[in-house]
């Protein structure tokens, strides 16, 4: 089972790549109810980088969500 912290790991490994919702998903989804999980734990991502000091960069382009390692957070 992934979790989040799988996600921050990921995230720090490419920190000047930027991942879109869709990209994420497809790397770690194996299943239909992977997919259905995933998109849970980047929900949450994105309302904790919002509301906290956060690593991680979430930005909103053309309405397809990205994700980034924040190195200077």
């Amino acid at each position: 089972m992934i979790g989040k912290l799988d996600f921050y790991h990921y995230f720090r490994k490419y920190p000047k790549k930027e991942f879109s919702k869709e990209e994420i998903i497809n790397i770690f989804s194996k299943s239909t109810e992977d997919e259905v999980e995933i998109e849970h734990f980047l929900s949450e991502m994105e309302v904790e980088s919002t509301y906290s000091h956060s690593n991680l960069f979430v930005t909103c382009k053309a309405g397809t969500v990205y994700y980034k390692w924040n190195e200077s957070a």
